[in-house]
């Protein structure tokens, strides 16, 4: 991919997100974490703007701004596996366009700024500066709950490729990680959720891109050398499949060790495809303009996703829904002047909360009937 073309096209991303943050409305998760009780790194980040900025990007910019940052990190990364940089603009452009990027980019998380930490431990492990590398170590144990993974996944490199440095590091980090700091849950009766699990990582990836992530990491696995980032992901995807087979896993301890290997896929796409003769490559070239395309479908999907509350008869159905049905109860609510409501989660109780509408203290609170007029408005406007 051209200069031109991944600016263009960067700048075009950043755009479509900071719309996409600023017009969705505040969902249950991040109202939660913006009124919860819970004081970590995330809830203080999301009051950074509180009266500075108003609207949603009073609580989404700061978790915008570690996103765009992992785009300039992601092709500083790569640029150690490609020899061109047309190469890596386009392993850099693939990132960008992942749904769990895009939403990692626009939500209240922790997993973006984990994201950022990976990238920069890794930039710093290739240039060797040995002193950048412990310090990203230390900040993901006190950010991250579940960073054992990551630490353990390093003990394993460093053990294979006889890194004493790296392997005194990893295993005291992971030593205090487990004692002092893990949170990670792995206790609890053993319940299957491993076709869940597959379909939450099918989200965060895309159908296609997900299964040639699997294939590409298989692929490595049994035929080429393994490096650094190969057993940070391949450790962190086994160790969520193989909990998934006796508890609920959160996406978020395990997904921003795992998304970080897309430039694995784009390397291993280049290597089947340059092995052979030019006849012999169109196959390849149409397989991965398929991949492309299906990931640039999913990300339009995102980016538009209000257009479909017009198509679907039953909004319910929409993916979005959550984030918007509190949205339009306030509206009403507001039409008719009423300034309380009450609800039984708490969670979506914090959504109404944060534009305006408070529990009422009466028993008896009228109910909402008209979201169809609402939406019909919100489309007029």
């Amino acid at each position: 991919m051209s200069r031109i073309y991944f600016y263009s096209s960067t700048l075009l991303y950043i755009v479509a997100l900071f719309y996409l943050a600023v017009t969705l409305p505040i969902g249950s998760y991040e109202a939660t974490i913006y009124y919860g009780e819970s004081r970590d790194l995330v809830y203080y980040l999301s009051h950074i703007f509180n009266g500075v900025i108003h609207g949603n990007l009073e609580f989404r910019l700061p978790f915008l701004l570690f996103g765009f940052l992992n785009i300039f990190l992601f092709c500083k990364m790569s640029r150690q596996y490609f020899k061109n940089i047309e190469d890596s603009h386009m392993a850099t452009v693939v990132f960008m366009l992942l749904p769990g990027i895009i939403t990692a980019t626009i939500l209240i998380n922790i997993a973006v700024i984990v994201i950022t930490l990976v990238l920069t431990f890794l930039i710093f492990y290739e240039k060797r500066v040995i002193i950048g590398e412990i310090i990203t170590m230390i900040l993901l144990l006190i950010v991250h709950d579940a960073s054992i993974i990551f630490f353990i996944s390093l003990t394993i490199f460093s053990i294979v490729k006889k890194d004493k440095v790296l392997l005194i590091a990893s295993t005291t980090l992971g030593i205090i990680t487990l004692l002092y700091f893990n949170k990670l849950d792995i206790g609890g009766k053993p319940v299957g959720e491993f076709l869940e699990l597959f379909g939450l990582y099918i989200v965060l990836f895309s159908p296609f891109v997900f299964f040639y992530f699997f294939y590409a990491i298989y692929r490595i696995c049994i035929r080429e050398e393994k490096d650094i980032l190969w057993y940070i992901s391949f450790t962190s995807f086994i160790s969520s499949i193989l909990l998934s087979l006796r508890q609920q896993v959160h996406m978020t301890d395990f997904a921003p060790y795992v998304i970080v290997s897309v430039v694995l896929m784009i390397l291993s796409y280049h290597k089947s495809l340059y092995l052979r003769l030019p006849q012999f490559q169109t196959s390849y070239r149409i397989g991965f303009k398929i991949l492309f395309t299906s990931l640039l479908i999913s990300a339009m999907v995102i980016i538009f996703h209000k257009i479909f509350f017009y198509i679907l008869d039953d909004k319910s159905k929409h993916f979005a829904y959550k984030f918007y049905k509190p949205y339009w109860q306030v509206l009403e609510l507001k039409e008719v002047g009423q300034n309380c409501y009450t609800v039984k989660n708490q969670k979506v109780q914090y959504q109404l909360k944060y534009y305006g509408i408070e529990r009422c203290k009466e028993p008896n609170v009228p109910k909402i009937h008209n979201q169809t007029k609402v939406i019909k408005t919100i489309s007029n406007n």
